[in-house]
Order: C-alpha cells, then structure tokens, then sequence
C-alpha cells in the first residue's frame, strides 16, 4: 500500500462566502483544477500484487437468484447481512486520466460506519505512477481485477484507488455531481469469498462473488474450483462488466 502526502488546495479568500455568486463560481472552477494539479503522483513499482477473483451475473438470466441460493449452492455459511449503498458522480470534462483508464468517483455509505468517497482508476495496463486528488486520502490502493465469464475466459484490468471521509468536501473540490441513481447492496462473507446482491436501477439485480487474494495461480485455480465451477453447474450465466460498470450505468 503506497503512502503519500495530502493534497493541499488554496484557501477561498474570506469575503467568498458573502461575495457575489460569479466570484463563488470562478474560486469552485480553480479549486477543481487545482485539485488535480495539487495532488501528488504515486509510484508503482511493477503490476499490482493483490487481485480480486469474481463471477458475477444478473439473477434472471439464471442460476441462483440470491445470496442464500448462492451460499447453498456452495455449501457454505456466512457471516450476517450488511446493507450499504454506493452513489456515482458526473466528473467535469475536463477531468483527465491515463489513456486506457476510466475515473471513478463513488460514495459509500452503510449504517453504523464513516461515509467514504473514494476516487478510482481503471485500466488495461500497469501504470508506473498515478494521481489522488482526495486531499484527506491517507493512502493508496493497486489492485488486479479478474473478472470469470466463462470456463476458460478471464477479463484483467488494473485499479488504483485511494479512499477519504470526508465525501461532501472532496465532491465539493472536484465540481462532481452525484447521479440520481444509487445502487443498494447486500453483502454477506463466507470465510475469504464475499457474495453481494446488487439492486440497480431499473429493478436489475447481480450477484457477485468475489475473493481477494494474491495475483497468483494458485488463488486463481482454488477460485475456479470451488466457486466458479459448483455456479457454473448451477446455471450461472457469467457477465463481463465490472461492479463499477454496472453499479455507475444511470438508465
């Protein structure tokens, strides 16, 4: 996990906050860039060593339609339910990122725990470094995400996140809009698996399943072997996209 600097914007001048409404906009346009421009690069040093191995799909293309179906069908047991919802933000055009990659801005909030923003990135490549904009971020995260949709079928892409909580002042820098279509999650752990039941709009439910572990054979074989494979033959149909992909996608 990389350690770095928090990003430090420029003060608004006092007399902002009773200043005419052109004023306030022009200091929220120059903190959204700055914010970018501020914030310190992270270096990578190779591929990510962490991955995270997972089949997902949606309920009524088949297989099971639940967690508790999914726990059945892997004969396995699992912790209580945690409920959490994430919402995704609208980032401002000129909003840049490494060619390849996709930004990701996302809010998550579950009872009982700290309400996070967390900024990711995600790609088909390792990158040598990156940029956290969130000034109150206290680290990095790179990761491998393999996603299952088939027998003998991976998807690889790279992520780098880096997660603050203090959302509604990090949004606030970045001009970000929240979208009006949040998704709820349900999420259940059976040892080192996570399943979860994504409701999306559009009354679309998806199971994940997912674990994470090193970027290894050895993780990747044991994940197909007792997971994909017993869902398989459950009549799971697997879906290529990302839970950021389905969870971000406003109908």
């Amino acid at each position: 996990m990389t350690r770095f600097r928090k990003a430090v914007y420029p003060a608004a001048p006092r007399r902002a906050a009773r200043g005419a409404n052109g004023w306030r906009r022009r200091v929220i346009a120059v903190t959204a860039s700055l914010a970018l421009a501020a914030s310190p690069a992270l270096a990578a040093s190779g591929e990510p060593t962490s991955a995270e191995y997972a089949i997902r799909w949606n309920a009524r293309d088949g297989g099971p339609a639940t967690i508790n179906d999914t726990l059945a069908v892997l004969k396995s047991r699992a912790t209580r339910v945690r409920q959490f919802r994430n919402d995704y933000y609208d980032l401002p055009p000129a909003t840049s990122a490494p060619p390849g990659f996709s930004t990701i801005l996302r809010r998550h909030s579950e009872d009982g725990a700290e309400t996070e923003l967390t900024w990711k990135l995600r790609g088909d490549r390792a990158l040598a470094e990156w940029t956290c904009p969130l000034r109150e971020a206290k680290s990095g995260k790179a990761q491998v995400d393999v996603t299952i949709s088939g027998v003998d079928t991976t998807t690889r892409a790279f992520s780098y996140s880096c997660t603050s909580k203090v959302p509604d002042e990090e949004a606030f820098a970045l001009s970000a809009k929240i979208r009006s279509c949040p998704a709820t999650v349900l999420r259940r752990d059976a040892g080192n698996v996570k399943l979860e039941e994504w409701h999306l709009p559009g009354d679309v439910l998806v199971i994940d399943v997912s674990m994470t572990s090193e970027d290894k054979p050895g993780p990747m074989e044991f994940f197909r072997a007792n997971v994909v494979a017993p869902l398989l033959a459950a009549g799971v149909v697997p879906l290529k996209e990302s839970k950021t992909e389905l969870g971000s996608r406003c109908p």
